[in-house]
């Protein structure tokens, strides 16, 4: 059994996730690092994130290594059982928040685990499990609201943490599966454009404030429109698509001007934190810097200027992308994308391959899972998305990140396996 799952190996996806590993351990180190000759000007680098990071990074390739062997019909048939276990988890973690003002983690013999992570996980294994049946069509309502429903329970236990950044993987994930087992693509949009509207909304308000035009905003509602005449064989579902959208983006500029001051200040901070460079938009302003200042080649290991100044916040997690570009360069920076592109890719090449629809959409989740963080995380080091907190995969500090990160590739190697036996 174990001579034929390591022969059936996907050795291509396994080394890239073992090289972002490295890399992600080292770029924790030069976070930590300040050279000699300016060891008097600083006190000293903290290389506690790095050492810490060590350990975890060892017992994720243990669980990597556990999942890979972990036989396949424990996956589909545990599926349930997982999902719940973890959102009691999520229930009590909430629980405990109460009492102590706010938390996100379990401690479980000295070793503190983020239930919301691994919740990752158990929406990727059930909605598989569910849309696996061949009569559960997702363009059936009631197939549709069961799947909303298994995301949503967690994603308002999650954002009650609050977390938001965490909850909005999980409608991402559902949305992907949904899409890979069948959903129209009518529906997905008609789903998917009013969040996107709203979005494009308030950014618009604000950028019309700066003296900006919307020129998004009216971009994507010419789209819209564009969508609906494509699709006018299908005219309710087209008058639905537009009215429910231009709704949208009438009513959000009404709330806003009821909301206060401090209220409308958060909201355009967090969309455009460039409006407030010298307060909630200092991490962004100081990370794009970062990456820019590193150029073409970068400014070599352990020169990083960014974070040995401390000007750049959360380096160690949020923002550890930006290290890597100022020390690395666009070459460094593209590099990592392309070994997060080698997972991406050839997992969803094998999802169009294996024979089992359970293991086929747990791939798409996976591949979801790492597209989603990759992007959202990336786009929030450089200013094209709100700072959720979200870490990118393997680089950013954090044992529960780094353990559900690894597990998902073990996952994915094992059921990727079974390609190779027919």
């Amino acid at each position: 059994m174990s001579d034929r799952l390591l022969q059936n190996m996907d050795w291509l996806v396994l080394m890239s996730a073992v090289l972002l590993i490295g890399i992600g351990l080292l770029n924790l180190f030069s976070v930590g690092h300040i050279p000699a000759e300016l060891s008097e000007t600083f006190e000293g680098g903290n290389m506690r994130f790095f050492q810490k990071q060590v350990i975890w990074g060892a017992l994720g390739l243990g669980v990597m290594a556990l999942a890979y062997f972990i036989p396949f019909r424990y996956y589909e048939g545990g599926a349930v059982i997982f999902y719940f276990i973890v959102l009691i988890m999520l229930i009590v973690v909430l629980l405990m928040g109460a009492a102590k003002g706010s938390s996100r983690w379990i401690v479980l013999g000295g070793f503190r685990v983020q239930p919301s992570e691994v919740m990752k996980v158990a929406i990727i294994f059930l909605l598989a499990r569910f849309l696996t049946e061949k009569r559960h069509d997702p363009n059936r309502l009631r197939i549709l609201f069961a799947a909303t429903a298994i995301t949503l329970v967690p994603f308002l236990l999650v954002v009650k943490q609050p977390d938001l950044g965490t909850a909005l993987v999980y409608p991402a994930l559902m949305m992907m599966i949904l899409y890979w087992r069948g959903l129209d693509e009518g529906r997905m949009i008609l789903i998917l454009s009013p969040l996107v509207s709203a979005f494009l909304t308030v950014y618009s308000q604000s950028a019309m404030r700066s003296g900006s035009y919307p020129v998004l905003l009216l971009a994507f509602f010419v789209g819209l429109l564009i969508i609906a005449y494509k699709r006018r064989e299908k005219i309710f579902q087209s008058i639905l698509l537009v009215v429910v959208n231009l709704s949208i983006m009438l009513v959000i500029p009404t709330l806003i001007e009821r909301l206060k001051p401090y209220q409308q200040r958060r909201i355009l901070a967090f969309l455009r934190p460039e409006s407030d460079i010298l307060g909630s938009g200092w991490q962004v302003y100081q990370s794009k810097v970062a990456v820019g200042s590193g150029g073409f080649l970068g400014k070599g290991f352990l020169r990083g200027t960014q974070k040995l100044l401390a000007f750049l916040p959360e380096r160690h997690s949020d923002f550890v992308y930006s290290v890597l570009s100022e020390e690395a360069g666009f070459v460094g920076a593209i590099g990592v994308l392309f070994l997060f592109s080698i997972i991406i890719v050839r997992g969803l090449y094998l999802a169009t391959k294996v024979k089992s629809r359970f293991a086929s959409l747990a791939i798409v989740g996976i591949c979801s899972y790492f597209t989603f963080h990759v992007a959202v995380n990336i786009g929030m080091t450089i200013g094209l998305a709100p700072v959720t907190g979200l870490p990118i995969p393997f680089l950013s500090y954090g044992g529960s990140s780094m353990l559900v990160s690894c597990f998902l590739i073990g996952v994915l190697l094992n059921f990727g396996s079974s390609f190779y036996e027919y």
